[in-house]
């Protein structure tokens, strides 16, 4: 049986890296819900049925996207906002709704929208930060959640919102800035206001970084690498190129243009390197993988050829 500790204790205690735990995500759907948030929070959830289905549909359109209730008050008045949101690793974008009435969200056939390119009238240049509080999921979330809610609220440059399940309670209080869709985790009322001020700055605060969830998990690994080793903070200061994945090491090449370079970047992976509690109700401890820097080979990047539109065959 798993000693009686929390899993963000669990966690803690192995010393579990952070890095290369984000979700894969390209799309957000960000939908404010002030009601109490059961664990499967749409289903339970007193939406109308036709808008769970209009939001189900999207989720299944979308390739890699997530849905997120969002609130930070209970019982609050006035219209409902509703973010759509694309992460991308450069030129993310966010759009904004006001809705009268949840109904109105099938009205507003995104999917048409994001398709036709007329979404492009509701985008909106907002920085975003949801935290994870969503007690009813998993303790921890609630427990450590509210106090970084309540911290970064003080930030007035941000749109700071509480937030459903993000992944991965064992590392609460999790918060996510959007449009960019940088994980954090293990944040507290101790770092919250250094990670909102670097991100507003463009920068990533490596120490409570999990990933980027524009990258799969081999990237995500390989981008915290690249900065660690080169202490490289902008958020674009690295362009992905390539990606190897194999079963016990990984190989992720980017472009740094501030040293007109390129690197591999070469990590290894064990499979059994920790077990953990993943959630506080779990009985049986979780083996997890860990990931861990093997080398980095800078190369110069080929130059990109430029057609020349006189060879072009008439």
């Amino acid at each position: 049986m798993p000693e009686n500790i929390c899993c963000k204790e669990s966690s803690s205690n192995a010393n579990e890296h952070l890095y290369g735990t984000a979700p894969r995500v390209d799309h957000w759907f960000l939908l404010e819900y002030s009601e109490h948030w059961e664990k499967d929070s749409l289903e339970k959830s007193l939406i109308p049925e036709t808008v769970k289905s209009e939001l189900n549909k999207g989720l299944k359109l979308l390739q890699n996207s997530r849905l997120q209730f969002i609130k930070r008050e209970l019982h609050t008045e006035g219209p409902i906002n509703f973010y759509y949101i694309k992460s991308t690793e450069f030129e993310p974008k966010s759009y904004h709704f006001q809705l009268n009435t949840y109904e109105e969200l099938v009205e507003l056939n995104l999917i048409s929208l994001i398709e036709k390119g007329d979404i492009r009238d509701s985008e909106i240049n907002e920085k975003i930060a949801i935290i994870c509080t969503h007690g009813a999921y998993d303790s921890c979330c609630g427990k450590y959640g509210m106090p970084v809610f309540n911290e970064l609220q003080k930030n007035n440059s941000l749109s700071v919102w509480r937030s459903t399940h993000v992944g991965a309670h064992r590392f609460s209080a999790n918060v996510v800035m959007l449009p960019e869709g940088i994980y954090y985790g293990r944040v507290g009322i101790d770092n919250a206001a250094k990670i909102a001020e670097a991100h507003l700055k463009g920068d990533i605060v490596l120490e409570n970084f999990r990933g980027r969830c524009c990258f799969r998990q081999p990237s995500q690994v390989s981008d915290y690498f690249i900065r660690k080793q080169l202490s490289i903070h902008g958020i674009y200061e690295v362009r992905w190129e390539f990606e190897k994945d194999r079963d016990d090491y990984i190989a992720v090449e980017f472009l740094v243009e501030r040293d007109n370079l390129g690197y591999s970047v070469n990590s290894i992976v064990l499979n059994n390197a920790i077990k953990i509690k993943t959630s506080c109700i779990d009985e049986k401890l979780t083996t997890i993988p860990q990931f861990y820097f093997y080398s980095m080979i800078p190369y110069t990047p080929k130059p990109k050829e430029v057609p020349n539109p006189a060879e072009k065959k008439g």
